[in-house]
């Protein structure tokens, strides 16, 4: 029979698994469930090493914890204030590197402050024009 031909005929039921309570088997694990004390724990750990070494603290807690790298990644993302201690900015070369989403926000503001000061001036400027008008007039 070709590779490819459709068999006929009744498929063969597929065996359910059934693990017994408190035991996971390979079929249903999908892995070490951590508790929001020990993702905390973890991840003053990685600040903890971030602050002394500058950084590493991933690499640190990973080994210490026997965790993956990409799970403490994903936890500091989703904490949202991974610590950078001075060592880790940049030494006096070029632009200073952005840290989190705080450059980002100031930026933003920035940008929003400049528009607001734009229309500003040129409120002003016709405020002027009218004035130096009625002057004239006067």
């Amino acid at each position: 029979m070709p590779k490819n031909a459709k068999k006929t005929g009744a498929a063969k039921p597929k065996s359910k698994k059934v693990a017994s309570k408190g035991k996971a088997t390979k079929t249903n694990a999908r892995g070490t469930r951590y508790t929001p004390k020990q993702k905390a724990e973890i991840l003053d750990f990685v600040n903890q090493v971030n602050e002394e070494k500058g950084r590493g603290g991933a690499a640190a807690a990973a080994r210490k914890f026997g965790i993956s790298q990409i799970t403490i990644g994903i936890w500091v993302k989703k904490d949202g204030k991974p610590s950078v201690s001075k060592k880790s900015s940049a030494k006096g070369r070029g632009r200073p590197k952005a840290v989190g989403n705080d450059v980002a926000s100031k930026l933003r503001r920035l940008a929003d402050l400049h528009e607001e000061i734009s229309a500003a001036e040129a409120g002003l400027k016709s405020l002027k024009a009218e004035y130096a008008a009625l002057k004239k007039g006067v």
